[in-house]
């Protein structure tokens, strides 16, 4: 059986992160973009370079 591709990078969620950090430097509501980015992955970049060191 094929092995999913899991080596994109999370685009759609990284804007959504990076859209929180500068709604949380404005004071404004950015837990709602932190929980998208979280959705669609964004929190995905951190862990994508542990997973390339572990690869051989």
């Amino acid at each position: 059986m094929p092995k999913p591709v899991a080596k994109g990078l999370p685009i759609i969620g990284i804007i959504f992160l990076t859209l929180a950090v500068v709604k949380f430097l404005q004071g404004e509501a950015w837990v709602v973009w932190a929980i998208l980015g979280f959705l669609l992955g964004g929190f995905g970049i951190f862990g994508a370079k542990a997973s390339e060191r572990q690869e051989p």
